[in-house]
Parts: C-alpha cells; structure tokens; sequence
C-alpha cells in the first residue's frame, strides 16, 4: 500500500520530482566532455571520487572543486568494494575523503550498509545542507521484496533526503518486482535502478514510472546506457523532460 506523499527534495539548483534528471558519474574532471555536458541533456554530475586516478585528500578536494566549474549540481560519493567502488578503502580512509568532498557539493550518496560511516558523513552534511543520499547496492541479486521494503523504510527513519536502491537483475521477474517497488513509492523520494544487461531497460522506464534519477557514465557498465542514448529516449517519451532541456 502507497504512502502518504513526501515533499521532493532539492539538489542545488534542480528540484526534483516532476521532470526525470540525468545524473552523469564521473571519474575526475574531463574538460571536453564536461563542457558540453549540459547542452547534452545532463542534469547533474556524481563525483565517483573511488575512481579519481589520485586519492590523497588534497588531490580528490582539488579535482571535486574543479567539477563545480561546469554549473552543474554535484553529488559526491565514496564507493566501497561492496558498493562497486573501485578502489579498497577502509571506512576510516573513505570518511577522510568525505570530509574533503561535503563542503563542496550538493549532495551526498552514502551506503546504508556503513552505519559508522553513514552516521558521520549524515552529521557532516548536514552541517552544510547538503542533501542527504542513503543508498543500498547489491551488485549480486536482487532480493526479495521484503529485503527491499525494509530498506526503503530504514532510509526513510534514518532521515534520507532522497532513497536509492540499486539491485542486479538476473531475470526479468527482478526488473518487474522493483518497478512495482517503484510505483508503490514513487511519491516517497526514491531512486531505483536494476543493473546488468537484463536490467537496462530500467534506465528508461524507472524514470516514467516515479524514479527521481537515471545514471550513466563516460564508459558505461552495469547496464547503463551510453548519454546520448538515454537523452533521446527521454526527449521523445517524457514531455516535462523534453521541456526542461528545450534550447539545449
């Protein structure tokens, strides 16, 4: 049963909710690509700072600064290995670079499964009004829907700005049981996404069906589709979209 509606949040300067958003991650500052990111149709930029080619925290503060030069809101996050993250670090070397990434974005995706983490990062940002992600990834299955109700539920008690869920679809029952999830709560705050290549197509309709946000990358993976890709389909079958990137 759907519940009651929550206020959408914001994330700098785009409100969410009624317009489906493009949320390009990047791996470090890419100039030619960058520049022309927003007349791409991108809506906002995720700083994979797991990925940046250096981690030392004067060079990750360096390269998040230099992503803010686009005028596109930034979303921050520190992957672990069990997120997907591409480097090993530990809770205490992922809470050092999140301290050098919250004054400078907009908002910040954190895992649920790294509560000491979680609970630091959620006081730090805070602190600067950040918008607050708090995000579950299983890049192995997808669990039952009770797994991924709870999850939904124990975001919303911990105070999530925005709920994301993020499951590998290993059939199309998988697809099916988190559409339902996301229409059961599309007035809730929620992103989803099924990866792999049985889940792509929810990178096209999740976002029709109530999901907040729709990811790719320079090089997508984990089902993602290519930026120009996505774009087009979201021009030709979601009118507010089409609307909100007129003249681009």
């Amino acid at each position: 049963m759907a519940t009651r509606s929550l206020a959408y949040p914001r994330i700098g300067c785009i409100r969410l909710g009624r317009v489906p958003r493009v949320v390009l991650a990047v791996d470090g500052d890419r100039p030619a690509i960058l520049r022309q990111a927003r007349r791409a149709g991108v809506d906002l930029l995720e700083a994979r700072v797991d990925q940046f080619h250096r981690l030392d925290v004067a060079a990750v503060a360096q390269q998040t600064a230099r992503l803010k030069r686009y005028g596109l809101p930034l979303i921050g996050t520190v992957r672990s290995r069990l997120e997907g993250g591409a480097a090993a670090l530990s809770d205490a070397q992922r809470q050092r670079l999140y301290a050098q990434v919250i004054p400078l974005v907009d908002a910040v995706d954190v895992d649920l499964r790294s509560p000491s983490l979680m609970r630091a990062v959620m006081r730090a940002s805070r602190k600067v009004h950040a918008t607050m992600i708090l995000s579950y990834h299983n890049f192995h299955t997808t669990p039952s829907t009770s797994v991924l109700e709870r999850m939904v539920q124990r975001a919303r008690h911990l105070g999530a700005d925005l709920i994301k869920i993020a499951t590998m679809a290993r059939k199309e029952d998988d697809v099916v049981r988190l559409l339902e999830l996301t229409l059961i709560h599309r007035r809730q705050r929620l992103v989803t996404i099924a990866m792999g290549t049985q889940g792509s197509i929810s990178r096209l309709i999740f976002p029709l069906a109530g999901s907040l946000l729709t990811y790719t990358h320079y090089t997508p993976s984990y089902g993602q589709l290519p930026l120009r890709e996505l774009v087009a389909f979201l021009r030709r079958y979601s009118p507010a979209f089409a609307a909100a990137h007129r003249g681009y």
